[in-house]
């Protein structure tokens, strides 16, 4: 008889060890003992004397048997995997305890009403009522201060309403007395450079310059404790794959990657990681005129999900400070000036993040949005900025990659470099500082500038650095090269390209650049999207094959990039778009239209597969969201100071901003408010609420279309024929029909006068893809016939939008390599009338097309 192997939380018997690793990972109730166990066995090699509970454990349950090695358990040899309750995704568990609970706490909510209850007031105090707050919040978010001043003062205000708040300045003194907890106070810390220039009394010049920091634990516990984030944070790190098996991964989410599974290894048994996420980006504050600039830094962490991050309106980013942006004329070259400039920005960041460094090594106690207290390290991880950021950051010249040590000379060759080592950075670095010759600093490519980051726990700067799809990919590769490229290929020049742009027919969810692209004169992220979805439709038939190969290849690679969900069979695609970019490059060189390839963003297309897999796809770390968050941070605020001292006036801005949606948020957590206020969203941030909006949902959901209950147009088949354009309506009608005979009882005869209910439109409701979207999408098929110009009233041109359409379904299809191909049976047509015909044809009540 064999030896079997008990679980000791169920009694369960099982043949072998990894048959009992199995059945642990998979069984819910012995996973929560097994953590249990572990929690209590670090408490003890801790040495806190829990004897009598772990004597009354060991008495409920005889097969008790410590391990020797209580801190260490046994790693299974294939990863034990779990469904995921959302199904088609397979879960591998972190092996030792992480994000353990130290009990329960109370919510900074819960004690706003407790204070309110002690002192008698309601919870809209300490405004009279929730209309009140409602007038006070709307007038904040919408109206400046003279305007509002001058609103309340108006009679059907001030008599008829009558709120407690008579001016402006009463207003803001009732925002400023709302007891909501905020993250963090604002600092404002001053000091000094000394330059090279003198003064009239031969003194060196000197510049005072301010920095408005915020603490960044504090704005980490305010996230961690956020309860709107509760069914939106994750504790401990995962491994995701698509089989049980466990040998294709997944990576989306932060948790997913190996950059937390490994720095999970290095802390203690049962810490909770806060993956911090920062982001600078130097912003203009005027639009049309001065030089005024802000360079803001945001603070977001890694366990909420990316989905949440983009939001703006979900407050998942907080501004950490404000670096001070100056001209340093106090020097006298602009070499002196951009080095005090380097150093100055480095200061700033290390007084900004210096309280990470000890809550990162030794753990800071935080509530946490599902109401536990864990032990939490707050760790820089990654770090989203522009590719002269990221140098500036890296402390790297910007002909250099700030990840690896890829010389300028080899940056264009589709060879793998070794990465940037900080200890040995740090050394070249040293040493050039105390006048120490080093070969190091020079090969690669450094600055001589004492880092921020250099004493942050459990940190590699070099390999934060995330990719910028919207720099690097979408205006770099794309639009500043690919397009400058491919248009001197094309014969006839930016001409032929703009009257091929011009021509392309319209679509949905595509722009029609009707004017071609060579008259836009600002181009946004938005732009150079669309481009790129016709690029390749624009160049076929004029370009010659090695240049739509080069070019397919790039976009090939961008659209890789861009998933939100990546297997390693998509990451291998992604690497194999790359390859085929740089096997076809040479096309450019034999056209004479480039001698080389050492550019540093084609060169960082190198390092997305590496970043995926470490941090998770590239759509968490889009510079597109902090350039959002410029909106309502830096430009929205200065428009409301008066434009002198305007960052400490910003400051306060802010905060009444910030207590306000805290207040808001405190009113529908204590159920007075049934709703939250909505601030408007990026473009891409997507509505709720809809089909598809919750993933539970998505594999129910079946392509649907939608078309208006009542037709616009009812018109004989001969205008039909003539005004859309479909000559040949009446025998592929007939055809139908008589392939369709077995459903009716007689063929009726159809003649050009016969009338029929005609559409404009119709949708179609697409189930989720998750590497494009975890929300369902809609298009819109149009069938319109062009109207002419009447007076005033421009010409509407038809439109007759092209499809893919199905003649067969894939279980219908030949053995010829069709059966289960999700494209097999597919055609190109073009959607000329939707109609629906006349009710005697009772077996065809659908509309057709």
């Amino acid at each position: 008889m064999p030896n079997y192997i008990h679980c000791r939380y169920c009694g369960k018997h099982l043949p072998t060890a990894k048959g009992l690793h199995l059945h642990i990972a998979q069984k819910k109730s012995c996973r929560e003992s097994r953590k249990r166990v572990l929690a209590k066995q670090n408490r003890l090699s801790a040495g806190e004397s829990h004897g009598a509970e772990d004597a009354e454990d060991a008495e409920m349950n005889d097969a008790y048997n410590p391990p020797v090695e209580p801190t260490t358990p046994e790693f299974p040899t294939t990863p034990s995997t779990t469904k995921d309750n959302h199904g088609g995704r397979w879960l591998e568990t972190y092996p030792r305890l992480a994000g353990a609970t130290k009990g329960t706490g109370q919510s900074d909510f819960a004690k706003l009403r407790e204070q309110q209850e002690a002192n008698g007031q309601g919870s809209c105090a300490p405004f009279e009522n929730l209309d009140e707050w409602e007038l006070a919040q709307w007038l904040l978010r919408n109206v400046g201060h003279n305007a509002t001043d001058e609103f309340l003062k108006l009679p059907i205000i001030s008599q008829k309403t009558d709120p407690s708040f008579k001016n402006d300045r009463t207003l803001y003194q009732k925002i400023d007395a709302l007891q909501v907890p905020l993250a963090s106070e604002w600092i404002c810390d001053t000091f000094e450079v000394k330059g090279d220039r003198k003064d009239r009394q031969r003194r060196p010049q000197r510049e005072t310059l301010q920095l408005w920091r915020r603490d960044p634990v504090e704005c980490i516990k305010e996230l961690m404790g956020n309860e709107a984030f509760r069914d939106k944070m994750h504790f401990q790190p995962e491994r995701v794959y698509e089989d049980e098996e466990g040998k294709s991964r997944v990576f989306d989410e932060m948790w997913t990657g190996d950059w937390w599974w490994e720095t999970q290894d290095k802390l203690e048994l049962g810490a909770t990681i806060a993956a911090v996420i920062v982001a600078t980006d130097k912003t203009h504050l005027s639009t049309y005129s001065g030089d005024k600039q802000a360079h803001p830094v945001y603070l977001t962490i890694g366990n909420i999900d990316k989905s949440i991050r983009r939001k703006p309106s979900e407050r998942a980013t907080v501004l950490l400070g404000y670096i001070p942006v100056t001209k340093l004329e106090c020097f006298s070259t602009k070499a002196k000036r951009s080095r005090a400039g380097y150093q100055i920005f480095h200061d700033c960041m290390r007084k900004l993040l210096s309280p990470l460094q000890a809550a990162g090594r030794n753990g800071v106690d935080m509530l946490c949005s599902d109401g536990f207290i864990r032990r939490v390290f707050p760790i820089l991880a990654a770090y989203i900025a522009d590719h002269p950021e990221q140098c500036l950051v890296a402390c790297t010249r910007e002909s250099r990659c700030p990840r690896c040590v890829s010389g300028y000379h080899s940056m264009g060759e589709p060879v793998r470099s070794a990465w940037r080592d900080q200890p040995s950075t740090l050394k070249a670095m040293s040493d050039k500082a105390q006048g120490i010759s080093s070969t190091e600093y020079e090969a690669q490519g450094l600055r001589a500038v004492k880092p921020f980051w250099e004493h942050l726990p459990h940190c590699d700067i070099f390999s934060c650095f995330t990719p910028d799809i919207l720099h690097q990919l979408h205006k770099g590769v794309f639009k500043d090269h690919l397009v400058a490229w491919a248009t001197e290929c094309v014969s006839e020049g930016p001409d032929e390209i703009d009257q091929r742009f011009c021509t392309m027919p319209p679509g949905n969810d595509l722009r029609h650049f009707n004017k071609g692209i060579s008259l836009v004169s600002q181009w946004t992220g938005t732009e150079y999207k669309n481009m790129e979805k016709v690029f390749l439709g624009v160049l076929a038939g004029q370009a010659e094959a090695g240049l739509i190969r080069a070019v397919r290849a790039a976009l090939d690679f961008i659209y890789y990039a861009h998933f939100q969900s990546h297997t390693m069979n998509s990451l291998k695609r992604l690497d194999a778009a790359w390859i085929a970019f740089h096997q076809n490059k040479h096309y450019f060189i034999d056209k004479k239209v480039r001698t080389h390839f050492n550019i540093p963003k084609i060169h960082s297309m190198e390092h997305y597969t590496a970043s995926i897999i470490s941090r998770g796809s590239a759509d968490g770390y889009s510079t597109e969201h902090p350039e959002r968050l410029h909106i309502d941070f830096t430009k929205a605020a200065y428009r409301a100071s008066n434009k002198r001292e305007y960052i400490k006036q910003m400051t306060v801005w802010l905060r009444r901003r910030d207590a306000c949606h805290r207040f808001a948020h405190y009113l529908h957590w204590a159920q007075v408010h049934p709703t939250l206020p909505e601030d408007s969203d990026s473009e891409d941030d997507g509505g709720s609420g809809g089909p598809g909006d919750n993933l539970a949902d998505y594999q129910a959901i079946s392509c649907t279309h939608f078309i208006a209950k009542n037709p616009p147009y009812t018109l004989p088949i001969s205008t039909i024929a003539h005004e859309f354009g479909a000559v040949d309506f009446i025998p592929c009608l007939s055809d139908f029909l008589r392939s369709s005979s077995s459903a009716l009882a007689r063929i009726p005869v159809l003649h050009g006068n016969l009338n029929l209910s005609v559409f404009k439109q119709f949708t179609v409701q697409i189930p989720p893809v998750p590497q494009v979207s975890q929300e369902g999408m809609k298009d819109v098929i149009h069938t319109r016939r062009g109207v002419p110009r009447s007076g005033m009233t421009a010409a509407v041109p038809s439109r007759f939008d092209t499809v893919l359409v199905r003649e067969k379904i894939p279980s219908q299809a030949n053995d010829s390599g069709q059966r289960g191909d999700a494209f097999g049976g597919l055609s190109v047509a073009q959607v000329r009338v939707i109609f629906r015909l006349p009710e005697y044809f009772s077996t065809f009540n659908e509309p057709l097309a």
